[in-house]
């Protein structure tokens, strides 16, 4: 995963608020699910040109906790600060993940194995950092907003997702992380076959 300072412009945020859950040392149980209807990449491109526009715009901040593509993921804000993609009642108890391209408009980016493996890691490493829960529920922007994001094509693919996520192994590490962290195990050749079913018969 991409840290900030190794993408960023270097533009100031407006104004940062702590995260009322992860910033006070624990876990939410809420993934909110965004695409940016932009270009799917170069990563580092698409990033720079979201956070520019962003704090130029409407927002103190880039919007997102955290940003993928199919070459990696990124730290937006990060876990310890509150998103602003969901709306205020629900960014302080979630994390929001954008996925880089526009899966809603037909002839768009459509959603690949390679970028489902993706999502999936990144959700496992917020699980290992003690900032996401592992029963975390991921959800589709739509279900709180009136928007067609995460577009239709994304969100047919969220059980694909979870599905790969719950191939991982986890261990309760207690006191040590104050939340849980994943056993090192490589996603089985069979589970990304199911990821593939899954996203075809979405």
């Amino acid at each position: 995963m991409l840290k900030r300072a190794e993408w960023s412009t270097g533009v100031k945020p407006k104004r940062v608020v702590k995260h009322p859950v992860t910033a006070a040392g624990g876990a939410v149980d809420l993934v909110v699910l965004h695409h940016s209807v932009t270009s799917a990449g170069p990563l580092e491109k698409v990033l720079r040109a979201i956070e520019r526009y962003h704090i130029n715009g409407e927002f103190y901040d880039i919007a997102y906790n955290y940003l993928v593509n199919e070459e990696g993921s990124a730290e937006g804000r990060g876990a310890l600060v509150q998103g602003g993609a969901t709306g205020a009642g629900i960014d302080s108890k979630s994390l929001s993940i954008c996925v880089l391209g526009d899966y809603e408009t037909a002839g768009k980016d459509g959603v690949s194995t390679g970028l489902v493996d993706q999502i999936a890691a990144l959700l496992a490493d917020l699980v290992g950092m003690g900032v996401l829960a592992s029963d975390f529920e991921l959800v589709p922007h739509s279900q709180y907003k009136a928007t067609a994001c995460c577009g239709k094509r994304l969100k047919a693919a969220i059980p694909a997702v979870m599905r790969l996520v719950a191939g991982a192994t986890w261990a309760v590490t207690g006191a040590t992380s104050g939340g849980v962290k994943p056993v090192s195990k490589k996603l089985s050749d069979a589970q990304k076959l199911a990821a593939i079913a899954a996203i075809l018969e979405g």
